[in-house]
């Protein structure tokens, strides 16, 4: 027994180091980027050894390395945003490249030509061409926060935007839509379609933690969690060609990440507005001569994120709330067009002696034809005359001579999320970074059977609640030095995560 529990042991050990050296050979994640390329003289001979410096220029952190025999250098494991390059070594001028974007899931190559002199002396790389990306076949879209932010978005909803990355297709978006609306939906009555495949078959992650959601169909769900635009660092759409580190299924990957706090305090404070006093009629009810369907919404929050200690610690926070009376969304329940049985608005015309008169002939619910009034089913007649507050009837009498009905009646939506970021930079060999979103929605659908029986009308007066909640949370702890895996002294990095969507 001993000796098996030993085997056990040994086996999880040789799994948990495999896991951890598979880790540690992607320079780059679902959530952050990396840096590569070589050094030459102005021969162009390779330099070895070579000191590699970047430095982030939001918040202060360093990376250090050095090339190898061969010239090349690799800084991975990068979060996104714009970092300064120093390289130099004995015997040659250093030299300092400003501005180099460091972007999700991608390896950025940087190729640095030093000139003899004194390491003293700087050199400043103003503008670098454009290099090809030697280490990927990847196809992709990156997004950065100015498009986010400054595209419109009616529900504030980034993943409206997800068409614009070529090989996506979907629906044109629903402005009317309740809520977020139908993008972040990732089945088949919202989602989108890379390459042909299912909608299905796309992985969504947020700050490297998957999110999927297969059930956000009919209001089971809310689809997939959904940051505001004024929170996101940036996301990106892989179409194909990615590697095994990424993916789940054949479709895309939608890789997402939130921002952090840097060294400068920053925010924002919004609040976004629709009004029906400013919306066109629908066409269902204009045709029908009904009134035009409420549709108010308000979308507030801010944003926050600073140094708590300078270099050292950052944090960031978001709030984001939206509260919305929407009547003009089909699929959302509070639009519905249908057929009702010809009656009329007249409580004469309801009683069972008139019904039975007006529908004789007419097959019954139990088999046979109407003959008299003892043939009218006393629950049906309780809710042909049944009676809302305002005194009209439940089951109400055709708009037109066809029978045809289209009713408007708001639905209430309501959703509140928080986003809270921390970092903690301790020197180059750790960092520990703390993601937390959260997201509750509720929302009352006045027609809630209209999606499952869209050619039977469901009257105004029988409401259904539903309800979603997101908790997206990972914890992510970092931990390297200089070298490559595999070199004495390299740590390989540890990731924790968890995601909870219901």
């Amino acid at each position: 027994m001993r000796s098996r529990i030993v085997c056990r042991i040994f086996k999880l050990a040789k799994v948990a180091l495999v896991f951890f050296l598979g880790v540690a050979a992607h320079a780059q994640t679902a959530q952050t980027g990396a840096l590569g390329g070589m050094v030459t003289d102005p021969s162009g001979s390779v330099l070895p050894g070579v000191g590699i410096t970047v430095t982030n220029t939001s918040t202060g952190q360093v990376r250090t390395t050095a090339t190898q025999g061969n010239g090349r250098y690799l800084v991975p494991l990068l979060p996104p945003g714009i970092y300064k390059v120093e390289a130099s070594r004995e015997g040659f001028k250093a030299a300092t490249v400003e501005q180099v974007r460091i972007t999700i899931t991608e390896t950025a190559a940087l190729n640095v030509k030093l000139e003899i002199g004194s390491v003293k002396e700087v050199v400043f790389v103003e503008a670098q061409p454009m290099q090809l990306d030697t280490t990927s076949s990847a196809l992709g879209h990156i997004t950065d926060q100015r498009m986010v932010e400054n595209l419109p978005l009616v529900t504030r909803n980034y993943t409206q935007i997800l068409g614009l990355s070529p090989g996506v297709s979907g629906e044109v978006n629903n402005s009317a839509a309740i809520g977020r609306g139908d993008s972040s939906l990732s089945s088949a009555t919202g989602g989108y379609s890379i390459g042909g495949n299912s909608t299905n078959d796309n992985n969504f992650q947020m700050n490297g933690t998957e999110v999927n959601d297969l059930a956000g169909e009919n209001n089971i769900s809310g689809g997939v969690p959904v940051p505001n635009p004024d929170s996101i660092q940036e996301f990106k759409v892989q179409v194909g060609q990615y590697d095994a580190s990424y993916g789940r299924n054949a479709g895309a990957n939608v890789d997402v990440v939130t921002k952090s706090g840097t060294n400068q305090f920053h925010g924002d404070v919004w609040e976004y507005f629709r009004n029906t006093a400013l919306n066109a009629n629908d066409y269902f009810l204009n045709r029908a001569k009904q009134p035009k369907g409420v549709l108010d919404q308000n979308q507030f929050g801010f944003t926050l994120g600073g140094p708590v200690v300078k270099n050292n610690a950052m944090f960031f926070v978001s709030y984001q709330g939206t509260r919305e009376r929407d009547g003009l969304d089909s699929t959302g329940g509070c639009l519905t067009t249908g057929f009702l049985p010809p009656l009329s608005n007249s409580a004469d015309t309801r009683t069972a002696a008139a019904l039975a008169q007006q529908f004789s002939g007419e097959p019954g619910l139990l088999g046979g034809v109407i003959m008299s009034a003892s043939d009218i089913s006393p629950t049906a007649l309780a809710i042909l005359n049944a009676q809302l507050g305002n005194g009209s009837f439940v089951v109400p009498a055709p708009q037109s001579a066809s029978g045809t009905s289209t009713f408007t009646s708001p639905c209430h939506y309501r959703d509140d999320q928080f986003i809270s970021n921390l970092d903690l930079y301790k020197g180059e060999k750790s960092q520990v970074s703390g993601k937390f979103f959260f997201m509750n929605s509720d929302q009352v659908g006045a027609f809630p059977n209209s999606q499952l029986l869209p050619d039977v009308v469901t009257v105004p007066g029988f409401p259904q609640d539903f309800t979603n909640q997101f908790l997206t949370d990972s914890y992510l702890l970092f931990q390297w030095s200089s070298g490559e895996p595999g070199d004495p002294g390299f740590s390989p990095p540890f990731r924790h995560s968890g995601a909870r969507v219901s």
